[in-house]
């Protein structure tokens, strides 16, 4: 079986999702994040399981650390590999990097897309599965202002910055129609995902409670990844939990599926 790279497999649905693959026995695991020691020690637990896993330490906090960890799976893995894009940020306060872009923008858009360029021109994936989110359809993208957090807001931002990469990545699956994509909302999960100081953070750990367990939506996920196909050539479809929707209106607007187009492609080029 060709390997399967999953990033934010540290914690939250990432390593749920890398226990419920080992018992499959099937592919390879890459396992992606910035923490050694939780990915050695989540390895070792795969291998127990009877599966197969390696450790592949990296940081999607900007385009240089992006770049130097799809050089590092490109020289790893497999021809025919599965990449599923599962790290992600949700902001409680607007931080710059070193690049001058706002965090969220360059985590949950910019960096994965760098990331992946590695591994496409070293002709080593077959398919991508992108866990997004369903707020996607809150989203609103701004050229001017979303990519340095100018309209930074602690729920918008996550909102945006996660529709700026499902647009992305409808554009990759055109320009590569050799492989099978697709995006998808994993469900309402209790993770540590958006987690807040103070009272909001009190609150919203209350509501978390009421939502479904990581092991929940790993089944889900492993169900789907099991599934001969996603996607036509060339396109990528949208799914809500396993049943394949319409694109909210947002992600069918032309005018925002071009601006980010555009402002993406001027921001990889840069320095």
């Amino acid at each position: 079986m060709a390997d399967l790279i999953l990033t934010g497999a540290s914690r939250g649905i990432g390593h749920a999702l890398a226990l419920a693959l080992a018992e499959k026995h099937a592919a390879r695991l890459v396992l992606v994040a910035r923490d050694r020691a939780r990915l050695d020690a989540l390895v070792a637990t795969v291998e127990q399981k009877g599966g197969r896993a390696i450790a592949v330490p990296g940081d999607l906090s900007s385009k240089a650390e992006a770049r130097a960890l799809g050089q590092r799976l490109a020289e790893t893995v497999t021809p025919g590999a599965t990449l599923v894009h599962n790290a992600g940020l949700w902001p409680s306060k607007r931080e710059l990097t070193p690049e001058g872009l706002e965090a969220a923008f360059v985590v949950n858009h910019l960096a994965p897309l760098v990331m992946q360029q590695a591994l496409l021109d070293a002709g080593r994936l077959r398919r991508i599965l992108v866990v997004s989110a369903g707020l996607i359809l809150k989203g609103h993208f701004d050229a001017a202002r979303t990519p340095t957090g100018g309209d930074f807001s602690g729920i918008r931002t996550y909102c945006n910055t996660k529709l700026c990469f499902a647009l992305a990545m409808r554009d990759v699956a055109a320009a590569h129609p050799e492989l099978d994509v697709v995006v998808l909302h994993p469900g309402v999960v209790r993770t540590d995902l958006g987690a807040r100081p103070g009272p909001l953070g009190w609150l919203l750990s209350l509501v978390k409670r009421g939502w479904e367990a990581p092991e929940v939506c790993a089944a889900r996920l492993a169900r789907i990844l099991e599934r001969e196909r996603w996607s036509p050539a060339g396109e990528a479809r949208w799914l809500v939990e396993e049943q394949e929707q319409p694109w909210p209106a947002v992600a069918q607007d032309e005018a925002t599926r071009r601006a980010v187009r555009d402002t993406t492609a001027r921001l990889l080029t840069a320095a």
